[in-house]
């Protein structure tokens, strides 16, 4: 069996098609690539919103007060000339737009953020891309063809799978469908761990004093992360904030209620809240930041068209999730 490393598949033509499983943004751009080779691809994602951690949701007050509020990834960087490919495209069509140039401190480098949230960047790569979202996969077979098997009761057929859930979450479905992997890759995925984060997000009843450009990252027991996403310019009509806890909070925490969670965090926030608290809503990300990354930027398994990827390969940011979606394209389409 294959050793860890980027691996190439069986042969892959014009007329074969493949399998995704996960709408985040490596499964969005490996799906993308191989799409402009030919290749039919199918996206599956669990979420009712495309994208994973590409996360914006609208909360709601009455019919003039709404706010916005990204509650995964805030915003991102570029270091590599081939993530600035992508980035330049999503500038040129109004996906994105820069935010600032730091944060507790101006360093001159550009960070992004999408122009509606961050979501809708998910939502311009997916946009003519087959995706089947709020579809959950319970179980595959591989017999020379993959056979995805989802809750809904649809199958998926695919001459190759890609995985880019966390990988706690694939090796899960692949110990429920019976599928073992050699002994050394299994060892090494089981290596990748991840930071949990609880994240809140909250409307105002007035501005906050989170200072310009309204994100701010804290050093503090209980809340690692405040941004204003009024001020950042994605919600217009309301005071929306977020609050994403610490690892150690999130650990803590994980269990309690959301009253609870929150009435610590705003408490923890107080400094720069200056407001009441209209609305909030709660969310776990069970599978946050990767802390211990596999090391490649994808693994490939040629004796199953088997591929993992996303951003626990490369580095756990934007960046190095595309940087897999990239890798993983070219491994299968080599």
């Amino acid at each position: 069996m294959s050793q860890k490393g980027d691996r190439s598949n069986k042969l892959i033509n014009n007329n074969s098609s493949g399998i995704v499983i996960g709408g985040g943004i490596s499964g969005l751009i490996a799906a993308t690539l191989l799409q402009r080779k030919g290749i039919k691809v199918t996206v599956i994602d669990k979420g009712r919103g495309i994208g994973g951690r590409l996360a914006t949701r609208r909360i709601k007050y009455s019919e003039t007060i709404e706010g916005i509020c990204d509650y995964g990834t805030q915003y991102f960087s570029v270091k590599q000339p081939g993530f600035q490919v992508w980035v330049d495209d999503w500038l040129e069509q109004g996906v994105i737009k820069e935010w600032c140039q730091g944060f507790n401190e101006v360093d001159g480098k550009p960070r992004y953020c999408g122009i509606n949230g961050t979501r809708g960047i998910a939502k311009y790569l997916a946009q003519d891309l087959d995706v089947c979202t709020s579809t959950r996969v319970f179980k595959i077979n591989y017999d020379r063809q993959w056979l995805v098997e989802t809750n809904s009761g649809k199958k998926f057929q695919g001459d190759f799978l890609v995985m880019t859930p966390p990988v706690p979450q694939s090796l899960k479905l692949l110990d429920d469908s019976n599928i073992a992997l050699p002994p050394d890759i299994r060892q090494s995925l089981e290596q990748v761990d991840y930071h949990s984060c609880i994240a809140v997000l909250a409307l105002l009843d007035r501005p906050s004093s989170i200072p310009q450009p309204g994100g701010i990252g804290i050093a503090d027991e209980n809340l690692v992360w405040l941004a204003d996403n009024y001020q950042k310019g994605i919600s217009p009509n309301g005071h929306a904030i977020t609050l994403h806890a610490t690892p150690s909070f999130s650990e803590k925490n994980w269990d309690n209620t959301d009253a609870d969670i929150a009435q610590k965090l705003f408490a923890a926030a107080s400094t720069w809240l200056d407001s009441s608290i209209i609305e909030y809503q709660v969310h776990r990300w069970r599978y946050s930041l990767p802390k211990t990354l596999y090391g490649q930027s994808c693994l490939t398994l040629p004796e199953l068209s088997l591929t993992f990827g996303g951003d626990a390969f490369v580095a756990p940011k934007i960046e190095g999730a595309v940087l897999s979606g990239i890798a993983i394209a070219k491994s299968i389409n080599h």
